[in-house]
């Protein structure tokens, strides 16, 4: 019963752990790569242009 609970409760807490650090690795990855770009990384000074 209990292992019932537990097994699908921690794989799917690995794979969120796994998600979230492969995340983050991309993140610093366009952060620090000045080739790429970044959504968080645009100028902020003009407003959103409209298409």
């Amino acid at each position: 019963m209990v292992l019932g609970l537990l097994l699908p409760a921690g794989i799917s807490f690995v794979f969120a752990a796994v998600a979230a650090y492969v995340g983050a690795l991309r993140a610093l990855e366009v952060y620090f790569d000045p080739t790429q770009d970044s959504v968080f990384l645009t100028d902020d000074r003009d407003p959103p242009q409209r298409r």
